[in-house]
């Protein structure tokens, strides 16, 4: 059990008295996942991790179902989510980590804190419009280190989302980090992606500090080619890249169009979602449009409903 840690947190985000526990996704047992409290009412994932596929076969579904929480998490935790919906049904959010933006220092950035509260707290209401942040950041943190060696990072000025192709379009979210859907094709855990809205973004690369490298990236864009995802999409949503500079993002939106081409859903690029800071907290599988025209994205459902004390 030491890797599960209960812990009160954030009581604005949720009613008084409940709690939310922290989860480490390189634990390997079912407890893990503390489903039969009932005053636990969020799992937020610690941190990503390329060990999340080795939980999935272990996890019992018939009782996470049963015991429905919030799930957040991001990056490799894209497995997880994956895996909880093909198996429940269930709703999950792509979103903070505990330790990458609840730990950052010397506290969360005001954007994400905002938009994760906000989204827990509408229950029965539609998460409307997802904002845009004015600031960002990729600067690197090695959680390594000791604590004299935390310092608060430099926010600079955003360009903003682009619309890489215009258009107006609804469906149902689903995706996360490019390798990590890949991942799963071929598998029980992998979803259909049929008029789906597909949110997609690139982690950092073997070097944490590091982009993924642009001729991977294409590879990978071109495995959802050949699997047929682009022809069963209605909209395709792209985070901001990892420490790609301005030339490789403009390669990596021309990349864009031509594994798109054929198609005509709309794309918004240099989305707050993914490895840069701050990030939105996406509800997957929530019903959401995207309309050029109207130079906006939103859910139009509640990501959480009341349940009973």
């Amino acid at each position: 059990m030491a890797a599960l840690n209960v812990i009160r947190l954030l009581p604005q985000a949720l009613k008084p008295r409940d709690i939310i526990a922290f989860v480490s996704p390189s634990s390997r047992l079912n407890h893990v996942f503390p489903t039969r409290d009932p005053e636990v009412k969020a799992i937020i994932c610690t941190i990503g991790g390329l060990s999340a596929n080795e939980l999935l076969p272990h996890l019992d579904y018939d009782l996470i179902k049963k015991n429905p929480k919030i799930f957040c998490g991001y990056s490799d935790i894209t497995l997880l989510h994956h895996a909880i919906f093909t198996q429940t049904g269930l709703q999950t959010f792509y979103g903070p980590a505990a330790i990458t933006q609840f730990g950052e220092y010397p506290k969360p950035v005001d954007f994400t804190l905002s938009h994760f509260l906000k989204v827990l707290q509408s229950a029965g209401e539609p998460v409307g419009a997802l904002p845009r942040s004015v600031e960002w950041t990729e600067e690197f943190r090695d959680w390594g280190n000791g604590d004299d060696a935390l310092r608060q990072r430099h926010l600079t000025p955003s360009t903003g989302w682009e619309w890489l192709r215009p258009g107006q379009t609804t469906g149902r979210l689903f995706g996360g980090c490019l390798p990590s859907v890949l991942q799963l094709a071929g598998t029980k855990y992998f979803p259909s992606y049929q008029d789906r809205i597909l949110i997609l973004e690139n982690p950092e690369g073997e070097v944490p500090n590091g982009p993924l490298p642009y001729e991977q990236t294409r590879s990978l864009m071109a495995d959802l080619v050949n699997l047929g995802i682009f022809e069963q999409i209605s909209g395709l949503v792209v985070g901001r890249p990892f420490k790609y500079d301005e030339e490789q993002k403009k390669e990596f939106k021309q990349m864009i169009l031509d594994q798109c081409h054929g198609t005509d859903f709309p794309i918004l690029f240099n989305v707050d979602i993914g490895h840069t800071d701050p990030i939105l907290t996406i509800p997957l599988n929530a019903l959401a449009s995207l309309d050029s025209a109207r130079d906006e994205f939103a859910i139009l459902e509640a990501a959480v409903v009341e349940t009973p004390s």
